[in-house]
């Protein structure tokens, strides 16, 4: 009996090596197969693509750029300006910097800590109107640590610490009151010290008027002269967007819905065209994302989607950004100043970006070259001393909640004639949203 048993076990043994022996044959089979496994597609026909470029092509640092600058002499005057051209100086300066040692403080960054930094003798405030990633303004304000963090400020501050004869910098986010400190390496110490002096003496008196809980508000001290400019309409054929757009333009429909609306598609997206405001509407839902956005890289990809088809046709700046909705826009300027329509979009490039590709994508197809100036007519406004003064005396306006003051342009349209005039005025921020600021028994 034992005998026996002991033949059934070892039978059992045999059978488990055998078996044992099968796998380990059928796992080198199935590992060797998937390694030279190869494929069979069935081939798949290519879709007809247009290379077009309508406009220009820009570089990160030309979209996202500072709007003004304010300067604090050595006998405690404050001193401005937005001209692009002087702004590019300092730029040019500040690029030979090495900046290192990029530290978030713990101290929240408060109106009243930033009145204290600029308080300091040749220190600078660069406004920029967007939050800015540290990461797309690496070639501007080079930042040589391994390691550089996914933050974002729109404001930056030099200040000139005298006892250990060097700058800082700050990288400040007014809305979420936090910002970084870093240390600044400059290979000519002396040559920069004399630049920044001598720059800063040179620009436009500025007073802060203060009204605001909320910022640092600096504004030209005297009156402003601004030109009041006149173009033709040129506007650019809808169709060459229909061709950079679209995946086979070929197939693409297009149907008249009236008389100042139409429509192209085809199965995958839709462009809709208002004739009217010279705008267009296109978009690609399968690329829809609910998902949050990396700020830098969703600051890149935009630009990058406008580069693709070169589709800067006139001066659009970087203004805002919300990665929660994976929205970005760029805002239309002439002669450093921002332009603003009181129809919603039409001096703006909006785009919600989704998966690898953009989704909603919203822009104007009219074109500002200069040979298109027509007419330039100097006009004087008021001094911003004067504008929050004229605040201040309105009824039902808190003066308080206003967070920026800047002079721009409001552009009218003259459909009868095919012009466009951009009127200088002064525009005040609240809550986010930029307005006209009218005199009560002005225009």
């Amino acid at each position: 009996m034992v005998s026996g048993m002991n033949r059934e076990k070892r039978g059992m043994e045999s059978l488990k090596t055998v078996v044992l022996l099968i796998l380990v044959i059928t796992s080198v089979m199935l590992t060797f197969s998937i390694w030279t496994y190869t494929p069979s597609y069935e081939t798949i026909e290519q879709q007809t693509t247009t290379d077009v470029s309508i406009a220009e092509k820009r570089k990160v640092e030309e979209v996202i750029v500072p709007y003004k600058v304010v300067y604090r002499t050595e006998d405690d005057q404050l001193r401005g300006e937005n001209a692009p051209e002087r702004i590019d100086e300092l730029l040019e300066e500040v690029n030979r910097w090495s900046v290192r040692g990029l530290t978030m403080e713990t101290e929240r960054f408060t109106k009243e800590r930033m009145k204290k930094v600029l308080a300091q003798p040749h220190s600078y405030l660069l406004y920029f109107h967007g939050e800015v990633p540290f990461l797309a303004y690496e070639n501007v304000f080079p930042l040589k640590d391994e390691s550089i963090p996914e933050g974002s400020f729109d404001r930056l501050v030099f200040e000139w610490e005298e006892s250990l004869n060097q700058y800082n910098v700050y990288f400040i986010n007014r809305k979420h009151e936090y910002f970084y400190k870093a240390n600044v390496d400059i290979e000519d110490q002396l040559a920069a010290t004399a630049f920044f002096k001598s720059w800063g003496e040179r620009l436009k008196p500025y007073e802060e008027v203060g009204p605001s809980d909320l910022a640092f508000i600096a504004v030209p001290a005297e009156r402003v002269e601004v030109n009041q400019n006149t173009y033709y309409q040129e506007e650019i054929d809808p169709k060459r967007f229909r061709d950079a757009l679209f995946k086979d333009p070929n197939v693409v429909r297009r149907t008249s819905v009236d008389g100042t609306k139409e429509e192209y598609g085809d199965d995958r997206a839709m462009m809709t065209v208002d004739t009217s405001m010279k705008m267009l509407n296109y978009v690609y839902p399968a690329a829809e994302s609910t998902e949050l956005a990396i700020p830098s890289e969703l600051l890149f990809n935009t630009i990058d989607f406008i580069n693709e088809h070169g589709g800067w046709t006139d001066e659009f700046l970087y203004v805002h950004m919300n990665p929660i909705t994976r929205y970005v826009r760029f805002q239309l300027f002439v002669e450093g100043l921002p332009v603003y329509s009181d129809h919603v979009g039409a001096t703006e490039i909006v785009q919600n970006y989704g998966e690898n590709d953009v989704f909603r994508y919203i822009r104007p197809y009219y074109s500002f070259d200069s040979t298109l100036l027509v007419g330039s007519d100097p006009v004087e406004l008021v001094s911003g001393v004067e504008v929050i003064e004229s605040m201040r005396q309105a009824e039902m306006f808190d003066e308080t909640k206003v967070e920026e003051l800047t002079v721009g342009y409001v552009m009218v349209q003259d459909e009868e004639r095919r012009l466009f005039i951009l009127k200088p005025a002064w525009f005040y921020l609240m809550n986010g949203t930029w307005s006209r600021w009218i005199e009560e028994g002005g225009e």
